[in-house]
């Protein structure tokens, strides 16, 4: 007979007594609560996602309620936590929705028990497990749905539709379905984002949301003070939570139009086995291994492993080398004590990379399926990325968390900037920048407090962040030279590499450049009914930027209160409206010396936005988000005075809009993600008439993007994929003479999944710009070409 175990739990100042006796396990109430429930009515929970076992002691502690379970029923299981008020049967079900589990009242309390079985459509040849179904969220059987977001600044994990942001998140299932080679194929796909550049190096592309460019990226909610050598792989993310609005309260410096946070993968709770082999294009063929799950039978410690091995040639005869490990551990030390540790290596090489183009005179001209580099036009990066973070949970009132981030990159790039002469004929700029070497440092310590005043529950967080980013290189480092001649574009392929002398091989030695940012944050999640709540918060930010030696001595510090206010209404249960004022801080520029104030540190920028929207649940897996907003952004620019002009902030950059995106299953066998974003984006104020009412370089007013997959209801595991992506004219320069055409972008693909000597088969095929379309991803860097990309992943 399996061992039973009984687990009494009660409230003894703030420990926990546990007694064992031979019975069901017993979690029990705390009866010193002051919200203890009727059957009836509802309470405020703030209930993190994570192990099950823990959510339901966690729940009938705060409910007042006993409930039995025998030892092994839960083994494994996770939720995605629940936050917001709720009756004791709706929290219960919405805790074990998925789980395969249901709970039964009795005269003693309630009694875990199996949920029947319902039948009516099956798949063949098909088995899923319960555990593996509540995994994860965000899976293609859920329409990539995703209910709860892993947590957003200061604010901790939450769901999605009570978060008062505009946020999509693109989970891991959609990334491997598509064979997403990078984040530029994500990016393209949504509807917030405009498709960016990462052709000519690895890393994080630069994102262009809400018409301004998120450069500095966001690893597990720690914020990077810069993107230079902040590399990313596709293997080592979970998802990606896209904030589409300005973030200063909750990161920090910049970040005027949006956040990107990649949230990166943890250990499975149930074994994970699984091998995928493919091709990103051309001969690009990759294996990677993902294997994850418990080291003890308590399943209180995990581990994961992603390996990646890619080689070959891109689609237009780009060589490319790739290598990357993310190793995770976790464990849960104690009941209330969670730590982890995350690596990654990537060693990348990438040849014959596209020119940077300049002064482009003919923008329909240039094909995107030619490679126009030699092959010593080349990019090398290799990162060492350690993260780690911690989670105490000592009460229910208090929560400690913290987490710690380090990234070591070492970079060399020899790359070719074009500018268009007359004829078809370009000159050519040469540069080799040897050995860089970036260091990325960030963190961040923050304590919950949860209380009530009279009927209004509080969540006040307070704490701290820092982030550093410093730029080292060797003595002469940084090689430029113009070309020989004016060249073709068929011709440029010829040309020479040059001697670049003593800079290669020089081993970086200190830092020439440093930014920082750190932040001092206090903020309140106040919940006043089941209908209103509010999201309150301060941030005193501050940026500090030093430069040396080759750059000058440049020693800068400046801050700034950057507050917040959201107000939430829910005129429904499914339905979360919202308004939002938010500001951003930027570090304003350190003027050069072709200006009467050379060496002026301006003050930091104060940007602020100000946001309506509303978010609702059409069904269980459907999303319908839309938001209406304001962003105005200070200028700066030469006053053009004579004889030497100044450098000033004047005037602004606002940026109105709306924006809208659905996410999930519209029925059992369609999944769609789509939606768009309208701006009307200018210059509204400045001293320089002429730049009045211009659009800002490289943003695009217009998009309309639906990507969708229909599950084809006569052939089992057979889905049809595909996506319309468009992008509206932009412009590649501040005098708004030089139009970058829109374009509309065109995939098609298809995934079969089956079972083959009793382990999950899944094949998938994707046609990346099915029309090979000519087109500009920015004002200097060509399209994507048609690509075609498969793969096959197999459990072992």
């Amino acid at each position: 007979m399996q061992p039973r175990v009984s687990i009494t739990l009660c409230c003894v100042v703030l420990g926990i007594v546990i007694h064992s006796v031979p019975a069901a396990t017993v979690i029990a109430a705390d009866h010193h609560s002051d919200q203890i429930q009727t059957r009836n009515t509802t309470i405020h929970y703030d209930i993190p996602a994570g192990s099950l076992i823990d959510a339901l002691s966690r729940f009938a502690r705060q409910s007042g309620v006993a409930i039995s379970i025998k030892a092994d029923q839960l083994k494994g299981l996770q939720t995605p936590g629940l936050t917001g008020s709720y009756s004791i049967e709706t929290g219960f079900a919405t805790l074990l929705a998925g789980s395969g589990y249901q709970i039964r009242k009795t005269d003693a309390g309630y009694v875990l028990q199996r949920a029947p079985i319902i039948t009516g459509q099956t798949l063949p040849m098909m088995t899923i497990s319960t555990a593996a179904a509540s995994l994860k969220q965000g899976t293609a059987e859920e329409g990539y749905r995703v209910s709860n977001i892993s947590g957003i600044g200061l604010w901790g994990e939450r769901s999605l539709r009570d978060t008062p942001y505009s946020i999509s998140v693109v989970p891991s299932d959609l990334i491997e379905n598509v064979n997403a080679q990078n984040m530029g194929q994500i990016f393209k796909m949504n509807p917030l984002t405009q498709e960016p550049n990462i052709q000519n190096f690895t890393g994080v592309p630069f994102v262009t949301i809400r018409g301004f460019q998120s450069a500095n990226p966001i690893y597990d909610g720690i914020p990077m003070a810069a993107g230079n050598g902040s590399a990313v792989s596709v293997i080592e993310i979970d998802r990606v939570e896209i904030l589409s609005g300005t973030s200063g309260f909750l990161y920090g410096g910049g970040r005027v139009g949006g956040a990107i946070n990649y949230v990166t993968k943890s250990p499975t709770d149930i074994p994970l086995r699984r091998l995928t082999f493919g091709n990103y294009g051309g001969t690009q063929f990759y294996g990677h291994a993902d294997v994850g799950g418990k080291f003890d039978e308590r399943g209180r410690f995990g581990y994961r492993a992603n390996l990646l091995y890619q080689s070959g040639d891109t689609a237009i005869g780009e060589p490319v080398t790739q290598k990357v490990a993310n190793i995770v551990l976790d464990g849960h030390l104690t009941d209330t004590l969670y730590a982890d540790v995350k690596y990654t290596y990537n060693d990348y090489r990438k040849e014959a990379t596209q020119p940077t183009f300049n002064n482009v005179r003919n923008r329909t001209g240039i094909d995107t399926s030619k490679r126009y580099s030699p092959k010593w036009a080349s990019n090398d990066v290799e990162s060492h990325k350690t993260y780690t973070s911690l989670r105490w949970d000592p009460s229910k009132y208090f929560t400690l968390r913290s987490a710690f981030f380090y990234q070591n990159t070492h970079m060399r790039a020899s790359r070719i900037q074009l500018n268009e002469q007359v004829e078809k004929t370009f000159t050519q700029v040469l540069t080799d920048t040897a050995n860089e070497k970036h260091e990325n440092y960030g963190g961040y310590i923050y304590l919950d407090t949860r209380f009530s005043t009279f009927t209004i529950n509080h969540k006040l967080t307070v704490g701290y962040s820092s982030t550093v980013w410093d730029y080292l290189m060797s003595d002469d480092c940084c090689i430029r030279q113009n070309g020989t001649s004016s060249l073709s574009l068929n011709e440029l392929k010829n040309i020479p590499e040059p001697n670049w002398g003593g800079a290669i091989g020089n081993e970086p030695k200190l830092p020439v450049w440093t930014y920082r940012y750190n932040n001092i944050l206090i903020g309140d999640n106040i919940t006043f009914n089941d209908q209103w709540s509010a999201m309150i918060g301060f941030n005193y930010g501050t940026t500090v930027t030093k430069a040396f030696r080759s750059f000058g001595d440049i020693d800068y510090e400046k801050s700034a209160l950057t507050p917040t206010v959201s107000l939430m209404y829910k005129p429904i249960e499914t339905v979360t409206t919202y308004v939002s004022y938010m500001e951003a801080l930027e570090q304003g520029t350190i003027v050069g010396s072709t200006y009467a104030n050379y060496g002026e540190a301006l003050p930091p920028l104060v940007s602020k936005q100000y946001e309506a929207g509303l978010k609702y649940d059409i069904n269980p897996n459907l999303l319908l988000s839309t938001a209406l907003f304001r962003i105005e952004k200070a200028n700066q620019y030469s006053n053009n005075a004579a004889p030497i002009p100044t450098y000033v902030q004047d005037g602004l950059h606002v940026h109105n809009g709306v924006e809208l995106i659905l996410t999930g299953k519209v029925t059992d066998n369609l999944t769609i993600i789509g939606g768009g974003t309208l701006m009307d984006i200018g210059v509204e104020k400045s001293n320089n008439p002429a730049i009045e009412g211009n659009k800002p370089t490289n943003a695009a007013s217009r998009m309309g993007k639906i990507y969708a997959e229909y599950a084809l209801p006569w052939v089992p595991g057979l889905s049809l994929t595909g996506g319309i992506y468009y992008t509206g004219e932009k412009y590649a320069d501040a005098a708004n003479t030089d139009k970058i055409p829109s374009y509309t972008l065109y995939d098609i693909g298809t995934r079969y999944t089956t079972r083959v000597l009793d382990k999950a088969l899944t094949v998938r095929l994707n046609v990346i710009n099915l029309t090979g379309k000519n087109y500009w991803q920015e004002a200097t860097y060509l399209g994507v070409p048609r690509t075609v990309a498969f793969s096959v992943s197999t459990m072992f």
